[in-house]
């Protein structure tokens, strides 16, 4: 349907629980009272940028902070040359004759 190819799926095998520091915490908490999270793997791409090493939680957070910063930026212009437009074209009209 002229698409680009089929996205290549990572190996499961580069998630590791200790390169996520939070979540060796985690895991070690859970260990303290006997416990243990078989899924926890499933949540190491969340801290590690997708499997790349040396991605900070700053750094982490800072990206899905400002994900839709560009496009809130682009909206709020927007708003603010639509709102002048109308205004210029039908200005306010204020009646100060005294009356309440």
């Amino acid at each position: 349907m002229g698409g680009s190819s089929v996205p290549k799926i990572p190996d499961y095998r580069i998630y590791k629980v200790e390169d996520a520091p939070d979540l060796l915490k985690t895991q070690e908490k859970l260990a303290q009272h006997g416990l243990k999270d078989p899924w926890l793997r499933n949540e190491v791409w969340r801290y590690t940028q997708a499997g790349q090493k040396g991605s900070t939680t700053f750094r982490i957070f800072l990206r899905s902070v400002f994900r839709g910063f560009p496009i809130a930026v682009g909206v709020t212009a927007a708003i603010i040359a639509g709102e002048t437009a109308y205004h210029k074209i039908y200005p306010p009209s204020h009646h100060n004759d005294g009356h309440h």
